[in-house]
């Protein structure tokens, strides 16, 4: 009898008309001028109909929406997919001082390193500390010819082990995934972990976790829903249990330089970086800047992990592709035996005289670009 007295009070069903009828006026009004897009349900949004293979519903979503359109994932937080080269170059480079900023709100980029590195933060952080790294890479060898002979010599390593694995099955990426590690790691830290330490393998498969939060739907996850999945979900739990330990290693290598920093002996990227700090620090702009422990911390393991996966990821991707075409493999053998012979491996100067393959390698990048849904990006910096 109560619960009918509730029903049919005239007042109660009053406010209820009106506060249902202001949420769809408002919603509406949200929405109205947004690009087009499925509407999804209430406060769940589209999520519900993303599947583990996102980039494949947002390719048939396009077909039906254009190649710029929008949706509603849980809490009702808005996201707006680029879809084609042409738009994503007329947003992401044409525009890129209006979308530079990062999403706010808990998403899996920002479980990475706790929304600081280079990969997540926006602003004068980011700006300062990308400047600071990409001019100081290039100062530690990146696309100078040091950096070739450590590539040669890891490539090479690589090479003999698959020579002794002819004929049987092997896991080329936990093999591309070494080498690419030792590389940023030499650069970053000075030093690196050999192939038979079991941290390495421990390291790789760490990384296979890791990679698969980038895959599936989990990326359209933020704010306290984002928390809530990763307090609950064995495989968000397993994944920061795997981030930690990668990040155990890094931290114990920027420990052992601070313990043997000298600043007229700089030795590697992390050097170069607590040598700024001193600077900085005897100006009296240390706490000004945005040069922390912290940041160094995160960006370290950026590079040293994120590095190791998108760049294994890839030439992975790209060998797998390569591998169903037969005529273009003897095409570029071809043109490699003309041009570099089998004495030898092919060096950075040789592209000019192997326009084949160089077209080979561009065209198959296309095709195996490491993460098929890129960064998250926001006009709200």
């Amino acid at each position: 009898m109560a619960l009918e007295q509730y029903v049919y009070n005239p007042l109660l069903v009053g406010v209820l008309v009106i506060i249902f009828t202001w949420l769809i006026i408002y919603f509406w009004n949200s929405n109205r001028k947004l690009p087009p897009g499925p509407w999804g349900l209430p406060f769940i949004g589209y999520y519900p109909y993303i599947s583990d293979r996102p980039h494949e519903d947002f390719l048939k979503l396009s077909k039906k929406y254009g190649n710029v359109f929008s949706f509603r994932t849980l809490g009702g937080r808005l996201i707006i997919i680029l879809n084609g080269t042409k738009v994503i170059k007329d947003v992401l480079i044409n525009r890129a001082d209006e979308f530079i900023g990062r999403p706010y709100g808990n998403n899996v980029i920002t479980l990475m390193s706790d929304g600081i590195g280079i990969t997540q933060e926006d602003g004068m952080p980011w700006k300062e500390q990308r400047r600071f790294f990409l001019h100081n890479l290039k100062n530690f060898g990146v696309g100078k010819a040091e950096m070739e002979n450590h590539i040669a010599d890891e490539v090479q390593s690589m090479l003999k082990i698959l020579r002794k694995n002819t004929g049987r099955s092997t896991q080329i990426l936990a093999h591309l995934a070494y080498a690419t590690n030792s590389i940023v790691s030499r650069i970053i830290f000075n030093t690196k972990i050999d192939r038979n330490d079991p941290r390495m393998s421990k390291i790789l498969r760490c990384g296979q976790g890791l990679r698969e939060l980038f895959i599936g739907r989990t990326n359209y996850l933020v704010g306290w829903i984002q928390d809530l999945y990763a307090a609950i979900s064995p495989t968000q739990r397993k994944a920061i249990k795997d981030r930690d330990y990668v990040r155990e290693i890094t931290d114990a290598f920027i420990d052992e330089r601070l313990k043997s920093f000298y600043p007229d002996h700089i030795r590697d990227c992390v050097d170069v970086y607590l040598f700024k700090r001193n600077e900085l620090l005897k100006s009296g702009k240390l706490n000004e800047s945005s040069f922390s422990m912290e940041r160094l911390r995160a960006i370290s393991f950026n590079l040293y992990f994120e590095g190791m996966e998108s760049v294994s990821t890839a030439v992975m991707g790209m060998l797998a592709e390569l591998s169903k075409h037969l005529n273009a493999q003897r095409e570029a053998q071809k043109e490699m035996d003309n041009v570099v012979g089998r004495e030898r491996l092919p060096s950075w100067s040789d592209r000019l005289n192997l326009p084949y393959l160089d077209a080979t390698i561009q065209e198959l990048y296309r095709f195996a670009a490491p993460f098929l849904i890129t960064t998250q990006y926001s006009n709200f910096g």
